[in-house]
């Protein structure tokens, strides 16, 4: 016999929800606006094609999840065919299964076969993060847009992790490329609460187009040399008073001033630091300056040996940089 009221109490009481993987999608959530997002991560896109590169992007998102306590979403996306796979999607929920009991987490494979680099961009809308892999080749029917990480550094509002490493533990030191324009902080602010690491170290690379137009004005060597010496500075007075950003004071904190492309030079940067994760913003470029040369960040991200953050800065910020210009004009060489 059932107590007076028990059957009722039983009827209505809630089920209790178990944590597991699921092969179906998440219910959606409202897409993100443009900007450099300050929030915390709450929900992590991985791409995977199943090859060994992009199996270290599942692990290094699998990693994130865990430590930022969000659920992760499995996507399979291939350039070309692969004839051995017969059925990628259940694949990808096996490799859900398996991540979700390795690290505790969330994990749902989504059924979506993607074709074109816009439906991961869709996906990615309702996303924290886009985790990828390095092995992006070159197609002539789509020269003109860059490769597809090109594509997807360039148009993606959310974060983009470019994984090359095995993720074998959480980020230590992270080398953060600031160009000193306001945005930098917030950018500095973000990569401190994305990897929490023990050695932080900001650089910033002078580039040296200002030196070729010095030049080519016919300023004198000794006027040259004094204002890169005083660039050089300022630059690193500026990048002292950017680490006051950092909310962890007890971890490292370096700076560093390179001059050249901003790009090769925060790679190299990398490779001597040994830096495991690299973080730089992305900005509005015009269509030829992306068609030429690419983005800072869509190079840095080809070039660097170590994993690369490309966070998507607000159209709107301002791009005037702090170190122009000088504070002292050269003076031209006399005739």
């Amino acid at each position: 016999m059932w107590p007076a009221g028990a059957h009722r109490m039983a009827m209505c009481a809630k089920p209790r929800l178990l944590p597991c993987c699921s092969s179906r999608k998440p219910a959606a959530t409202t897409p993100r606006s443009e900007g450099c997002p300050m929030a915390f991560i709450d929900s992590i896109l991985a791409i995977t094609d199943f090859s060994a590169p992009s199996e270290c992007a599942l692990d290094r998102a699998a990693l994130l999840a865990s430590q930022h306590g969000a659920p992760l979403r499995l996507m399979y996306f291939a350039e070309e065919p692969h004839h051995y796979l017969t059925d990628p999607v259940a694949r990808l929920a096996q490799r859900a299964r398996q991540l979700a009991r390795r690290h505790g987490i969330r994990v749902h494979a989504l059924h979506r076969h993607p074709v074109e680099v816009g439906h991961i961009l869709e996906e990615s809308r309702s996303s924290g993060l886009l985790v990828v892999g390095p092995q992006w080749r070159r197609n002539w029917k789509w020269f003109f847009l860059g490769t597809r990480l090109d594509q997807l550094v360039r148009e993606s509002r959310c974060p983009v992790l470019v994984v090359r490493q095995a993720a074998s533990r959480d980020y230590a030191d992270v080398l953060v490329a600031v160009d000193l324009s306001p945005r930098s902080r917030e950018l500095i602010g973000f990569a401190s609460q994305f990897a929490q690491a023990s050695s932080v170290k900001l650089f910033h690379a002078i580039n040296s187009v200002a030196d070729s137009r010095l030049r080519l004005a016919d300023v004198t060597p000794e006027a040259r040399q004094a204002w890169r010496v005083d660039s050089r500075l300022r630059a690193r007075e500026r990048l002292l008073q950017l680490t006051r950003t950092l909310r962890s004071p007890g971890s490292g904190v370096e700076v560093q001033v390179g001059n050249g492309d901003p790009a090769y030079q925060a790679a190299v940067e990398q490779q001597a630091s040994r830096a495991e994760l690299v973080v730089v913003g992305m900005r509005q470029a015009s269509t030829l300056a992306r068609l030429l040369v690419g983005s800072v960040a869509q190079r840095l991200a080809r070039w660097a040996e170590g994993d690369v953050l490309v966070v998507p800065l607000s159209r709107n910020a301002e791009s005037a940089s702090a170190l122009s210009p000088p504070a002292r004009a050269p003076s031209r060489s006399c005739p």
